[in-house]
Order: structure tokens, then sequence, then C-alpha cells
């Protein structure tokens, strides 16, 4: 019986596994049947995973750009122990700034006066249209109004067109309301006038379009020998500034003031900062939020700028005019520029004269009027620091 048993547990044992054998064969033999020659899906059912690899690395930027806004908006760290170390602290901080536009460009030179022509005069001044060579073969075109009956040394003021203006508009020579025939008031109040001329056409005047020529098409080709229009119109200014001083024995080089409006004073800030003879600077209607537009940059559809992570903002240029004395000019109803973000700005640029212990040297005068000069706040400024 007890072998009987056994025989009866192996038979059965051998069909289970002849069975289980059967089954697996069975089924795979079904599978092979009803599998595809070749997978497929629709391109859809991937999306999720291309989405995710965008916002990876659109979270892994963010996070990177957002700390190097806050490196930007911290990297101007001069010494305010005291007045003599902030301003040799400044020299590398200067630098930086001209390196960033490519200041100077290629084959700069030692201003040289090329052509000095009177063109007019009037009841204040002598009016002269000079041509200065900065760059090989390049010239800075300006107008220099002097004063009649003028002391023996006067003190001199730069006075910087904005966008798409000219020398004659800020001088006075024809009409352009925003400007307020600052030049012509300026040689009135006794002050000497250097007014250079940026690479602009004047819509007002009705410029024609020089073919294959643009400011926008010099910049780009610039770019590709390490400069940039900004760049060359610095050193234009500042070098043909340096060149009228040493040049013309009326005007006193301790008695340094600019200004400018809009592009203008752009470059009136720009160059203050990188250029110490200037004694006292005031740019007007130009002041932008630096942490706004640093952050401008990380928005969808944003558009290139002059202003990165490598440049300085404008809080951080006047903190290299400083400690001289600077006032930046605003009007309320200016319709370029944010009032409430250059108030931003403007207690920015504020604590390194605070710091200094020297607030009453920066002064932020707001107008009622528009994007234009209020030439009794600003010569008052001259009068007093001049």
């Amino acid at each position: 019986m007890i072998i009987v048993h056994h025989y009866n547990l192996i038979l059965k044992n051998i069909f289970k596994s002849k069975l289980l054998l059967f089954l697996l064969s069975t089924n795979f033999l079904l599978n092979a049947q009803e599998q595809n020659e070749q997978y497929k899906e629709a391109f859809t059912e991937s999306y999720p995973i291309r989405k995710e690899q965008h916002l990876e690395i659109q979270s892994y930027l963010q996070n990177l750009l957002s700390n190097k806004i806050e490196y930007s908006l911290n990297k101007f760290e001069p010494d305010l122990s005291n007045i003599e170390n902030y301003e040799n602290s400044l020299t590398p901080f200067r630098i930086q700034l001209g390196e960033y536009f490519g200041y100077p460009p290629p084959k700069s030179t030692r201003g040289k006066i090329s052509r000095f022509e009177k063109v007019g005069e009037d009841k204040y001044s002598n009016i002269y249209r000079v041509w200065i060579e900065v760059i090989e073969q390049v010239h800075t075109y300006g107008l220099y109004l002097l004063p009649k009956n003028h002391a023996e040394k006067l003190p001199l003021i730069v006075a910087i067109h904005g966008g798409g203006g000219n020398p004659e508009a800020i001088c006075g020579l024809d009409t352009r309301i925003n400007y307020h025939n600052f030049g012509f008031e300026a040689v009135k109040r006794g002050y000497a006038v250097w007014a250079p001329g940026l690479t602009m056409l004047s819509g007002y005047s009705k410029d024609p379009k020089i073919p294959g020529v643009s400011r926008e098409i010099l910049d780009e080709q610039l770019s590709l020998i390490g400069s940039s229009i900004i760049g060359l119109e610095l050193h234009k200014i500042i070098e043909s500034t340096l060149t009228l001083i040493q040049a013309r024995p009326e005007i006193d080089a301790n008695k340094i003031g600019m200004t400018g409006l809009s592009w203008g004073g752009f470059y009136t800030m720009y160059s203050a900062a990188l250029a110490p003879f200037v004694k006292v600077a005031v740019p007007s209607g130009y002041l932008r939020d630096s942490r706004k537009d640093l952050e401008s940059m990380l928005e969808v559809d944003s558009k290139s700028s002059i202003y990165s992570f490598k440049g300085f903002g404008h809080f951080q240029v006047i903190g290299m005019i400083c400690p001289r004395p600077c006032m930046v000019q605003m009007g309320k109803n200016d319709k370029l520029f944010d009032l409430e973000g250059a108030k931003k700005e403007v207690d920015r640029a504020l604590s390194f004269y605070k710091n200094l212990g020297i607030p009453e040297k920066f002064v932020f005068d707001v107008h009622p009027g528009g994007h234009e000069y209020e030439n009794d706040a600003i010569f008052k400024f001259f009068e007093e620091y001049l």
C-alpha cells in the first residue's frame, strides 16, 4: 500500500508539472500571437516628460539668476571708513565699469583739436563749432559757447543732449522746448558751455536716414571689436572735454560741471563716474530702478538691455560720483520713466552720501513738468557747488 501511494504521488506531481508547462507554453504562444511587431504610442503621451524637462531647467536658472541679482546689487562695496579711503577704493570699480562698455575703444588717442570755427555771436556769447580727434580719424563734434566780457577764468558746464537730439538743440540755436534754451541760459549766467554731440539723427529736424548706417548697426559692429556705441561715446565725451580744458586758458579746470537730459542724463552719470575731473554732476530725466531692471531680464519676452549682472546700476554709478555733489532731476509727469522706481534708486544712491556724513551733497529734485529740464534748480545747484 505504501508503494502504491508513493507511485500515485509521483504521477500526480508529474501531471501537475506537465499541466503547468502546458499552460505556460500556451500563454506564451497566445502572447506571441497578440504582441505587435513594434511598440507604438502617440507623441502626446510623452509631452509631460518634455514639459517637466523644461520646467526643471527653468527652476534651476531662476534660482541661480535670483542669486545673481542679489550679487549684482551688492557687488559695489567701496570703503566707507572715510572720504579719502572711499575715493581711493573707487578705482577698481571704475575699471570694471569701463570694461563693461568697452571703454576706451580701440585706437583711442589723446584728444587733438582739428577745427575751431566761429559760427555766430549774440548779445551774451561767441559760438564756435569744434571738432576734436579722440580716436584715429574719429572726431567729437560739439558747440562751444564762450561768454562775452568773461572773467579770466570761467567755470565750464558740459551739456549733453538727449536721444535723437543734437548740440544745437540743447544750446538753443533752434527751438526744442524740453531743453528750455539751456546753453543760452548758462552763458547768460557766466558759464562756458561745451555741448558734445552723440551719434544720433534728429527726427524733429527731419534728418534723413543714412543708408547702411545706424546707431544700432554701429553698436553691433563695435561689439565685434570688444566695444560698444556707449563705450565709444563715453570716450568721445570725456576725452574731448579734457582736451578743451587743457587747450582753452579761460576754463577753470577746478570748476567743471556736467549735465544732460534723457540719454544725456545717462551719459552724465556714467561719464562723471569714470572722470573724477567732473566736479559736479546733474543728470536729468533718466533714472531707473536697478532691481526692477535686473528682475525684468528673467521675464518671458524680456528684451535685451544695457544692464546686466556684469554692469552697474544707476545707484552704483552715482556711488562712483560720490563724494562729489550730484543732483538727480526728474519730472513728476515724465511719461518715459517711472518716478516711484526712481525714488527707490535715489534711496540706494543716497546711502553712500549718508554713510560718509555728506547727505546734503546728493539731491533729488522733482519738478512738476514732464520729460524736460527745470533750469532754475539746476543752476542753483551749480552755483552752490561749482
